[in-house]
């Protein structure tokens, strides 16, 4: 006769976690199989109970359960819980490393969380303890990931992390890393010198991974973890060496994206994209229509040709050169990255790819055309503000024609901090007093750049339920947008838009969901139809997702529902040049304030310590950055002018009825 096959035994991942819900009935069965007055057998068996009985603590159960079954289920799992202490007071240091053996590896936390809550450590003795779960196979990776744990074992552990460079990964994933695969505490005993001695070791091991050692390149120095100028140094070379060896090794297949933008004398269209595969490799090509160019030499129509058809902007006066979190995928996350870096994903790398060098081949076209970039600018601060808005005082000088590029990039840095001090100084006093912007000295942060909009954004507050709604509405890992092969769709919104929802097609474990929705005031079901309330509420939400900004001086059907939301205390009404997401782009190209591995275009220019001075192909790329971001910084002013002259308009009319 045959064994039966090995079944899944039942995992609790959290109370957040979508997969519980699939698994809520199996929970439930075994909970109401196991005697209740019975004795657990193994240790495997009483990791289970413990995670069946996580269900019922969390109260995720199917939504069937009446009263009564939900009392009974209440009284067996406490003789259940009594079971779990008396199993686990039987381990003693006779037994411990048999009782031990063999435990399912997917319970690693739950086993040490239980061995702190029954304070095996007492009966068994601490190093006998630590000895038994090393030969069970605990990692050293489960065992710093839990706090008690830590605490009682402190010297063990720094000396298993110093026994070994491989553990280097362990002390980047605790200090450097933005998301690592779980919280890392390290024992205090743990010196700056043993820090460094470990971080070394690993730099210069065989095989470190070359995620974990950019993260140690691309880190701020702090000599309390052992992180100095040396080891950084040490870091970029080995990454160097890393990225040649995985290059030159002809067994790695480089998957990847390629691009290419230029021209087209003959094509009328603006635009026309091309995607082509050759080998593991794909092409993307992007032409401009030279004759559309040539239809649209106006310098007005020269920015507003930057704005939509070289990308640089939204329609509703919101930079698309940002990376955004929400574009960042759920595999792209998992993605070792420092923690101090620009997050960023392949929609931003595919973006900015595009947007750079169609710059680049404007600019030549523009140039060959008669017409230079940094002169239409200067027209547009010079001219264009005082003829549509009355606006003077602002000056821009542009770059000199002989200028090497290494000069036209310290003077763009230059020229693009006075605009923005410039605009600063308008904002607050209404006007440019010359005097008073030679004696402003330091630069204004840019996320601190004032707006003369009032109320032109929102942005999320400190608010769990605003946080809860667009992780439901939006998220493609909320457990209701897929309830059956033909209704399904990458996030809810989606799926009520595209499809005919029905409430009594729900599964019992994202009914709850729905009905918080229409609690929120979100979601309504008529007639057992589910569909949406306010759908301006859910516009407004999905830029915040999408953008974390909502444009709020943009909205017009929208205000409503913008200030509902506002009034609720889910969003927070901002007044700044640019959203959130736009100034950390800009720190991220200029500075290294915000982020380790920006550009830090505007020091290294303006500070001397930019790439070699002939090295001509370097500063005209950094060149093409800075012009991108001083035409970026052009257009954001621009829509603040227009949006203050329409509510100044509106102001007016107001005063007149």
């Amino acid at each position: 006769m045959e064994e039966p096959a090995p079944r899944d035994r039942i995992k609790f991942y959290g109370p957040d976690d979508l997969a519980n819900y699939a698994i809520a009935e199996e929970a439930l069965a075994l909970l109401r199989a196991q005697p209740g007055a019975g004795r657990i057998a193994s240790l495997n068996e009483a990791l289970e109970i413990h995670n069946a009985l996580e269900f019922e603590r969390h109260d995720i159960l199917p939504s069937a359960l009446t009263p009564e079954e939900r009392a009974t289920l209440a009284s067996r799992a406490t003789a259940l819980r009594g079971q779990l202490a008396g199993f686990f007071a039987t381990i003693d240091d006779t037994n411990v490393a048999e009782r031990l053996a063999g435990f399912d590896r997917e319970y690693v936390h739950d086993l040490l969380q239980l061995i702190n809550r029954f304070k095996i450590a007492r009966n068994v003795g601490g190093q006998r303890l630590f000895d038994a779960l090393v030969s069970a196979g605990v990692p050293l990776w489960a065992m710093l990931a839990d706090k008690s744990f830590v605490k009682g074992h402190d010297g063990r552990l720094r000396t298993m992390l110093l026994s070994d460079a491989r553990y280097g990964e362990l002390l980047v994933n605790a200090h450097l890393l933005r998301s690592g695969s779980s919280a890392s505490f390290l024992p205090e005993s743990l010196s700056a010198d043993d820090s460094h001695q470990i971080l070394n070791s690993y730099i210069e091991s065989e095989s470190p991974h070359l995620n974990y050692i950019e993260a140690i390149a691309n880190a701020h120095d702090n000599a309390g973890i052992g992180l100095t100028p040396k080891v950084r140094l040490a870091a970029q070379r080995r990454v160097i060496e890393l990225t040649q060896a995985l290059i030159s090794d002809r067994s790695n297949v480089v998957r990847g994206i390629s691009y290419a933008v230029g021209i087209d004398p003959d094509q009328e269209e603006p635009l026309r994209d091309r995607v082509e595969r050759a080998g593991a490799r794909w092409l993307h090509q992007r032409t401009f229509g030279g004759r559309y160019l040539k239809s649209s030499m106006g310098r007005d129509q020269v920015l507003a040709n930057f704005t939509t058809i070289i990308g640089y902007m939204h329609e509703r006066g919101l930079l698309a050169l940002p990376s955004f979190r929400s574009e960042i995928g759920v595999l792209e996350g998992l993605r070792v990255t420092g923690k101090d870096t620009y997050p960023r994903g392949a929609a931003y790398r595919h973006r900015d790819s595009l947007t750079i060098l169609a710059t680049e081949a404007y600019y030549d076209f523009l140039l060959r055309e008669g017409t230079k970039v940094e002169d239409v600018i200067a027209w547009y601060f010079r001219d264009y503000i005082t003829e549509v808005f009355g606006i003077t005082g602002f000056d821009f000088a542009p770059s000199t024609a002989s200028g090497t590029f290494l000069e036209r990039c310290r003077h763009l840095c230059a020229e693009m901090e006075s605009i923005a001090k410039q605009f600063t100084l308008y904002c607050e006093d209404g006007e440019i007093d010359r005097e008073l912007l030679e004696m402003t000295s330091a630069p204004r942060p840019w996320e601190k750049i004032p707006s003369l909009v009032k109320r032109k954004y929102l942005l999320k507050g400190v608010n769990e339920d605003c946080d809860t709604a667009l992780r439901l509405l939006f998220s493609d890992q909320a457990r209701i947008n897929f309830i059956n092969s033909d209704l399904r769709a990458p996030s809810f919104v989606r799926l009520v838009l595209d499809n005919h929802v029905n409430y009594e097609d729900l599964h019992h474990y994202q009914t709850g969901p729905v009905d918080w929705l229409v609690s929120a005031d979100l979601v309504s079901v008529d007639d057992g139809t589910v569909g949406f309330r306010s759908l301006p509420k859910i516009l407004v939400l999905r830029d915040i997702n999408t953008y974390e900004t909502a444009p709020f001086g943009h909205y017009q059907r929208e205000v409503a529902a913008a200030e509902d939301l506002a009034g609720k205390g889910w969003l927070d009404f901002s007044s700044t040049l640019l959203s959130p997401a736009e100034a950390s782009y800009f720190n991220f190209v200029l500075n290294k304030s915000e982020f380790t591995d920006g550009h830090d275009l505007r020091n290294r220019y303006l500070h001397g310590t930019n790439p070699n001075a002939r090295d001509e192909k370097a500063h005209r790329e950094a060149y093409m950055q800075l012009l991108r971001l001083m035409l970026a910084l052009l257009l954001k002013i621009q829509d603040d002018f227009a949006l203050h002259s329409g509510e100044a308009a509106d102001a007016t009319r107001a005063r007149a009825a």
